[in-house]
């Protein structure tokens, strides 16, 4: 992923200061990382008419929901947002963000907010029907089959600006889990989420519409021109579910893999990703992986055998869940978004997936996994 920031550090040999803001706690090993992502030289801002506008200067590049709070910066990527703002989301929970959206709506901005079928059906929850109520255009779909769920947290903002990661917008998510969201300025990237989202919502249906028609499912888009180098294999920028080839993506990531492949993830079932990781671990891959407690690991006793270093993570609160979805392989790729490891992601629900080399992102989520695989804790004795 070619980053605006990657390119000014490239190009501009003294930045001005980055606005002020909480930083989340880092390796001192790591040395001083940019926490957010700075203003724009005039000669870098050249959009075209249609792009204009969007000031993402001060937002932080990634946040992590035991040290700041999720609504915030949210909340203020909304307010900037002059043209259009389209916004997928499984859930949704946090009034500041209703209100952000309403607001941005009454100013003249075109919201289309896309919600999953089973937090629509047959009851939508107080934040969800007021976005319906408000007249914001909201639509409605599941995933592919019967468990599938339109499963994506994300956003792009006047299609220059993208958040994503794990967490819902949702209380629960920020003060009870482990969460992660980053912002994302790569144009090729923003562009390849305005295309997924496009994709969904024409196969959605108007909120209160359930039998409306609908465009048949296609398959998703794709990234046209995948070229994140990790080890001399070229990977996408970003891949979507399902059936996109996210998993097949990252077992060609882990296969790459030379040295380490630290694993957080909510859910892992995927035998082929599995797979991946014990070839990893038989050419001498330090493999190591949190996994939240109150999900059932099918290979466990795979994971032992073959060597694997095996934790698990609760929540920070009780019913709080080490929520993460993101993987940092030999300290220089992160793979994130909502895919969780399993087949029900890949094969049945609407999902999203970056994967980048940026240090920007790469070093801070290994900061982070090393800092919650030291409070995890391992399986029990047999």
């Amino acid at each position: 992923m070619k980053t605006i920031l990657t390119v000014l550090l490239l190009l501009v040999p003294a930045l001005p200061a980055f606005t002020a803001g909480a930083a989340a706690p880092q390796s001192a090993a790591l040395g001083a990382l940019p926490r957010e992502l700075p203003s724009l030289p005039p000669s870098l801002l050249a959009p075209l008419p249609e792009r204009a506008g969007y000031d993402w200067a001060g937002l932080p590049a990634y946040i992590f929901t035991e040290t700041e709070r999720l609504a915030p910066p949210l909340v203020d990527a909304i307010g900037r947002t002059r043209r259009t703002l389209d916004v997928a989301l499984y859930n949704l929970q946090i009034d500041d963000t209703v209100a952000a959206l309403v607001r941005a709506k009454e100013r003249g901005v075109k919201v289309r907010v896309l919600f999953d079928g089973a937090h629509v059906y047959p009851e939508a929850g107080r934040q969800i029907k007021a976005i319906i109520d408000s007249g914001i255009e909201t639509r409605v779909m599941n995933g592919r089959g019967g468990t599938g769920a339109m499963h994506c947290k994300y956003a792009v903002f006047d299609g220059t600006l993208l958040q994503t990661g794990s967490a819902n917008w949702s209380g629960f998510a920020e003060s009870f889990s482990y969460e992660n969201i980053m912002f994302v300025s790569d144009a090729d990237v923003v562009a390849g989420y305005e295309r997924n989202f496009d994709w969904m919502w024409r196969q959605a249906r108007p909120a209160g519409q359930p039998t409306a028609p609908a465009e048949k499912p296609t398959p998703p888009p794709s990234d046209p021109t995948p070229d994140v180098n990790f080890n001399g294999t070229l990977l996408p920028d970003y891949v979507f579910s399902p059936r996109g080839g996210t998993e097949a993506a990252i077992v060609r990531a882990i296969d790459a893999a030379r040295a380490e492949a630290d694993v957080a993830m909510f859910t892992f079932t995927s035998a082929n990703i599995m797979d991946a990781l014990k070839r990893a671990a038989a050419r001498g891959v330090r493999v190591k992986l949190m996994l939240f407690a109150g999900q059932k690991f099918p290979f466990l006793q795979e994971a032992k055998a073959n060597r694997m270093e095996l934790r698990f993570k609760e929540g920070r609160l009780e019913k709080g869940q080490m929520h993460n979805k993101f993987a940092v392989l030999d300290g220089r790729l992160l793979i994130n978004g909502s895919f969780n490891w399993t087949a029900t992601a890949e094969n049945s629900n609407t999902e999203n997936t970056i994967f980048t080399t940026a240090p920007e992102y790469v070093a801070p989520y290994k900061a982070e996994f090393d800092k919650l695989y030291r409070q995890a804790f391992g399986p029990k004795a047999d």
